[in-house]
């Protein structure tokens, strides 16, 4: 589940400290704001937020009702030494989540990788790159940096994700793409190039040239 960007709202020095660390050390991207100031220039940069609700300006209950407001499907997990059920209660109908204080940093991650899971699916992640399969995308790193395909280029490289860690011969991609009259080997060794550039893989270790057969996609590196 990495290339997730989590933002944390925690005026514990203490606890928002641990908090990035533990996010971290996981794989995500943490920003850490001791309030929720700054919290609407950057809601729309990230994919999960995790607040408290006691905090120094507008309490999370009314930040998370800010964000709901923008129409944005962002969830919320609210970390909190309220353990009374109206605050908990309160915290559901507008977070998507509650969990009290002190709590066990390996159910945080569970709730957080459980939740990320249902709200944007399954990536795939192949070296630098995260891929979305259902939706036929593909990133950089972050889910905020998705690569820009070509209509051709996107078949090509999903006909190789689809079928990773096989080669796939000239023919295959001709048969799957091209009708008798069009077909060119060059035209395809062209697209494949533009594919490695535009996925920063020069050296062709991810879309991989097997000499006198064909192309291959790795799931690792392969000689």
């Amino acid at each position: 589940m990495k290339g997730f960007r989590i933002l944390i709202i925690e005026d514990d020095h203490m606890i928002g400290d641990l908090l990035q660390k533990i996010v971290q050390r996981e794989g995500y991207e943490a920003i850490w704001k001791t309030d929720g100031k700054d919290m609407m220039a950057l809601i729309q940069q990230v994919d999960l937020v995790i607040m408290d609700i006691m905090l120094p300006g507008e309490d999370g209950y009314q930040l998370s009702k800010n964000i709901k407001r923008l129409g944005l499907n962002i969830p919320i997990i609210f970390l909190s030494a309220r353990n009374d059920i109206e605050s908990k209660l309160e915290g559901l109908m507008v977070g998507e989540d509650y969990l009290t204080k002190p709590f066990d940093p390996r159910e945080l991650l569970l709730r957080m990788q459980k939740m990320l899971a249902q709200q944007y699916g399954t990536l795939t992640q192949i070296q630098h790159l995260l891929i979305d399969g259902e939706h036929r995308q593909v990133f950089h790193h972050s889910i905020h940096d998705e690569i820009a395909l070509t209509a051709i280029e996107r078949k090509i490289f999903f006909y190789l994700f689809d079928n990773r860690d096989r080669v796939l011969t000239k023919e295959h991609f001709f048969d799957y793409l091209w009708p008798l009259d069009e077909r060119n080997h060059n035209i395809l060794n062209v697209h494949i190039k533009k594919i490695r550039t535009k996925l920063q893989d020069p050296a062709g270790i991810i879309v991989q040239n097997i000499y006198g057969e064909g192309y291959r996609l790795n799931t690792y590196n392969k000689k």
